[in-house]
């Protein structure tokens, strides 16, 4: 059976072109309130990190790990604040929804000495470490949602149930919803149009965005007026006044954008390649499906997490043995993530292509961007929701005559809440049922 296609514009514009279930959603909104939306980390130890964690070793060494509560903040700039507050450096192994109260382990290169407790941001410390908290070391994260505004006839049982697996795409917020562009700063930068990205990180409007951002964008870009736009910039727009200081000192806007965080230049352009990943499962989806083996394609065994463990390469001697375990759900096919290093063959090799000359890009384009070498990588085309049950169901008291569901459900790691949720929901609009 063909996939369904999405019903939303704004999720094609990130290449999320299908669904894997069938049927309507069920409509509702999430993250009315910050506790709506709870996101704990899963350490590789299987502990969960939330307000229990209070002890946690892995060995006398110099680093202090710590559990980090944040309540609707974006995670780079919290780091960077803990690191000018601790003077040392902060690591994580996994950026987590800003929209949100989340729980994740960080490591910290110093002791310390009592708990920080700030607005909407909490840290203490659970043990020692001989190495710092890397990307990538969990196992995954639970997350614990509520749905609310639903119609009080109906019910979304079926749909949980036929949530058996979902694509792997890249999610919303890897985008952004409110400001739908860090992939078209990343696909800037990339092409090396450093004016072009610039343009689009400072003076760009976006409807969702509050009014008074929107009409600094506006005039900007209508007058690029760089004085008049320092001197009236919202407070809100912190690394936008780096930029357009650096530009005022007499930075071409290469240099200007390297005022930025590494992280940030980093995030813009993983957001592209993420972009083009979509592009790519979507377009293998529709043409072959997600499930099928063919030679020269990646598959890797699922451990008991349900993670990737071990690539293979499918030959001739070993695809119909591939063939079966992706058939049984113990593998799963990988998909190259674009990056220098990349070697494509196959389908692949025909689907990457197509978008590649579309995008008048190469592989070879991010061996160096902007100082920055992006080595390719693989990611599961599909993955697998575990625990997936429904908490409660009632009325939603913030709206009379609708109801209500909290939903909870543990992922693989790099997978996104929201990607199951929009099967479940279906929205139109993204942006205004909360994602």
């Amino acid at each position: 059976m063909p996939p369904i296609p999405t019903l939303s514009q704004l999720e094609r514009s990130f290449g999320i072109l299908y669904y894997s279930t069938p049927g309507r959603g069920i409509g509702g909104k999430i993250r009315v309130k910050p506790e709506d939306f709870l996101v704990e980390e899963i350490t590789p130890e299987g502990y969960v990190v939330n307000e229990s964690l209070r002890s946690l070793s892995r060995g006398r060494g110099p680093y202090t790990l710590a559990v980090l509560k944040k309540i609707c903040r974006d995670l780079l700039p919290t780091i960077a604040l803990l690191q000018r507050r601790l003077s040392a450096k902060v690591s994580f192994a996994g950026i987590k929804d800003r929209r949100a109260v989340t729980y994740q382990l960080i490591s910290i290169s110093r002791p310390l000495t009592e708990p920080i407790r700030l607005s909407n941001l909490e840290v203490w410390g659970v043990g020692t470490s001989r190495w710092e908290v890397r990307p990538g070391e969990l196992k995954g994260n639970r997350f614990t949602i509520t749905i609310r505004s639903l119609n009080c006839e109906g019910t979304p049982v079926d749909t949980l149930c036929r949530l058996s697996w979902l694509p792997g795409y890249f999610g919303h917020q890897r985008f952004g919803t409110t400001r739908p562009n860090t992939h078209k700063v990343g696909m800037h930068i990339v092409r090396g149009d450093f004016e072009g990205a610039v343009k689009e990180f400072l003076a760009e409007p976006y409807e969702g965005e509050p009014r008074q951002i929107f009409c600094f964008r506006e005039n900007l870009k209508a007058t690029w007026d760089l004085q008049s736009a320092l001197s009236s910039i919202p407070n809100l727009l912190l690394y936008e006044r780096e930029v357009i200081r650096a530009l005022l000192s007499g930075s071409d806007h290469l240099h200007s954008l390297e005022s930025l965080p590494k992280r940030l230049l980093r995030l813009f352009v993983d957001a592209y390649r993420s972009y083009l990943f979509n592009l790519a499962l979507s377009e293998r989806w529709a043409n072959y499906g997600l499930n099928y083996i063919d030679l020269g394609d990646t598959v890797s065994i699922l451990d008991n997490s349900l993670n990737p463990s071990r690539p293979i390469k499918a030959t001739c001697s070993n695809l119909e043995k591939l063939r079966k375990l992706v058939d049984s759900k113990r593998a799963v096919l990988l998909m190259p993530v674009l990056g220098s290093n990349l070697h494509l063959e196959g389908i692949n090799h025909q689907i990457y292509s197509k978008i590649l000359d579309r995008e008048k890009i190469s592989p070879c384009d991010f061996a160096n961007v902007v100082g920055m070498a992006f080595r390719g990588g693989m990611r599961p085309a599909v993955f697998y929701p575990s625990g997936l049950e429904i908490l409660s169901r009632s009325g939603d008291e913030l709206n009379p005559g609708k109801t209500k569901i909290t939903v909870r459900f543990m992922l693989p790691r790099g997978f996104y809440a929201t990607i199951l949720l929009r099967e479940i929901m279906k929205p139109e609009d993204p942006k205004n049922s909360g994602f």
